[in-house]
């Protein structure tokens, strides 16, 4: 039998002189600020493949072949096999005799099922942004808009969903020479920013690097904007910033950045290289990174001394 486990990683085409393939979650590196160009229209058939996996191990729990669950909802073993592949959607109704059939009762759980294959289906507001995002990272979006509560860990820069428009220019620039380009990743990433502070929903909670504030830019406008931004949001949001001071420690892990992004039933680790992008969704496979998140909370100040360290940061550089 296999197993659930999975890490979906996708290969850049590294086409058009893009050096790889990311607007990442929370801004993870200079190069993985742009993603990679895509044929496609923008489906999101990584998210479909979280979703499949998942169906696809709630299946192989109760032994049952292809042939058995698709016979329940009157369609063939290669259709639901593209269901699990992530394919190809799955129809609201087949998913919930599937969920039946595989015994799944608790009301929370097949909510949670049922409103992630929603999002799957909803219009895809970067669309109005132009063609051309690749098919993993529209998959982000879809799995980041559904998410409850996202925890992130941020090595190098400010967290994507936190930067002003200045700061992403800046950040994004160096991986492309089309303004154009700039100005559509630019727009999509302050989009983003706009449903997370304006809905309340996700809860956004960013563990950051003294160096991420504090280093990277010959104009110093451009972090003393970003600063007074952050102290905005934290005063006025649901939004929870710690920062990690220079000599605080130090733990295998850092060095990485990655991303925590918590559903109703379930939680998704994503995190991105040079070449590919993971999305781990298996509890085994994911432990260390809850694991490390929740180390990393211990290791950075607190948050209001972490407010206090902006103030200072930003006085020094005014």
């Amino acid at each position: 039998m296999r197993s659930a486990n999975y890490e979906i990683c996708i290969r850049n085409t590294r086409s058009n002189g893009f050096s790889s393939p990311s607007e990442p979650a929370e801004g993870m590196d200079v190069v993985a600020a742009t993603p990679a160009p895509s044929d496609g229209d923008g489906r999101p058939i990584n998210a479909r493949q979280t979703l499949g996996l998942r169906l696809r191990a709630l299946r192989e729990s109760r032994r049952l072949t292809l042939e058995e669950a698709a016979s329940h909802i009157e369609a063939s073993a290669s259709k639901l096999s593209r269901m699990e592949l992530g394919r190809v959607g799955i129809k609201e109704l087949d998913l919930h005799d599937l969920l039946t059939l595989y015994g799944i009762s608790d009301a929370g759980e097949r909510l949670a099922f049922i409103e992630r294959n929603q999002r799957l289906s909803e219009p895809r507001w970067w669309s109005t942004y132009g063609s051309g995002f690749s098919e993993w990272y529209c998959s982000y979006l879809v799995l980041e808009s559904a998410a409850q509560h996202i925890r992130t860990y941020e090595v190098r820069f400010i967290p994507g969903l936190l930067q002003t428009r200045s700061y992403a220019e800046a950040v994004i620039r160096p991986a492309t020479t089309d303004e154009d380009q700039v100005g559509r990743l630019v727009d999509v990433r302050l989009h983003r920013q706009r449903l997370v502070l304006e809905r309340g929903v996700p809860r956004l909670w960013a563990i950051v690097e003294y160096s991420a504030l504090t280093e990277g830019f010959t104009d110093p406008r451009i972090m003393q904007e970003q600063i007074r931004f952050l102290l905005d949001i934290t005063e006025s949001s649901d939004v929870t910033i710690q920062i990690i001071m220079p000599g605080a420690g130090g733990l295998t892990f850092r060095g990485n950045s990655f991303s925590i992004l918590q559903h109703e039933s379930s939680e998704v680790v994503y995190m991105e290289h040079l070449d590919r992008a993971q999305f781990l969704d298996d509890r085994n496979e994911s432990e260390i990174y809850r694991r490390t998140m929740g180390e990393l909370v211990i290791l950075a100040d607190e948050p209001r001394r972490s407010r206090r360290t902006l103030e200072e940061i930003l006085r020094r550089e005014s």
